[in-house]
């Protein structure tokens, strides 16, 4: 019986032998404070596909590394024309550090999400590498706690969830603790999911230092050589 065109692990591979293109989306990060964009995170896309989807299969393929190495070259090609900081997500399981190797020097941040366990050993690899990282959905994950004191991140990105939250005195208050944290720690908070004027005033008055979220600035394809950004 043939596979369903919407089946995950055909669509898996379709990316991997290049039927599906992958293109690679900019979303802004922005200076609360002065309104200064310094920089973008790139977000792997393919069309009508989600990436949640099928990174779940290629975990379970174990076929992360695979998949990564084909964003690595899609992100190469838009590198050197995206202005400021540019922010990469690496799956947790950190299957293989060294392909990262050619950002090095470049400008680049490593995210690492909370998705699932983090491979420790994986990051210190990027640590030696010389990577500054970010600390990715803050507070969604497995062990939150755990990754702070291991990984010392530069920059901490709390979760839409917090940013969202309808109960505002308590988002504040864990707004103001988690940026209370990060100066003592030498980290940079960013609020990510800010969609509304009073999201984005709750983030600048507790300290947050930067933000991101479709208020500030909506994910925009490459394309045609153009990266869409600034």
């Amino acid at each position: 019986m043939p596979m369903l065109v919407d089946d995950p692990y055909e669509l898996y591979h379709r990316i991997l032998e290049g039927i599906i293109p992958t293109a690679v989306a900019l979303q802004p990060i922005v200076n609360l404070q002065n309104s200064i964009i310094i920089g973008y995170e790139a977000l792997a896309r393919w069309h009508d596909v989600s990436p949640e989807v099928i990174f779940t299969v290629a975990v379970k393929l174990q076929g992360v590394n695979l998949l990564e190495s084909l964003i690595v070259k899609e992100i190469q090609r838009i590198r050197d024309r995206v202005p400021g900081l540019l922010f990469i997500n690496v799956h947790p399981t950190v299957t293989n550090p060294n392909v990262w190797n050619v950002f090095c020097e470049r400008n680049v941040v490593l995210e690492i999400t909370e998705s699932q366990r983090i491979n420790l050993r994986g990051v210190y690899r990027l640590r030696e590498l010389g990577f500054p990282l970010a600390l990715d959905d803050l507070g969604t994950g497995y062990s939150t706690f755990d990754a702070l004191l291991q990984l010392h991140p530069e920059f901490l990105k709390l979760d839409k969830v917090l940013t969202q939250s309808t109960n505002l005195k308590v988002r504040d208050s864990l707004f103001a603790a988690m940026v209370e944290h990060a100066l003592r720690s030498g980290s940079q908070v960013i609020a990510e999911g800010i969609e509304t004027e009073e999201q984005l005033q709750a983030a600048k008055k507790t300290g947050c230092h930067f933000g991101q979220g479709y208020l500030l600035g909506k994910p925009k394809l490459c394309i045609s050589g153009k990266s869409n950004a600034g």
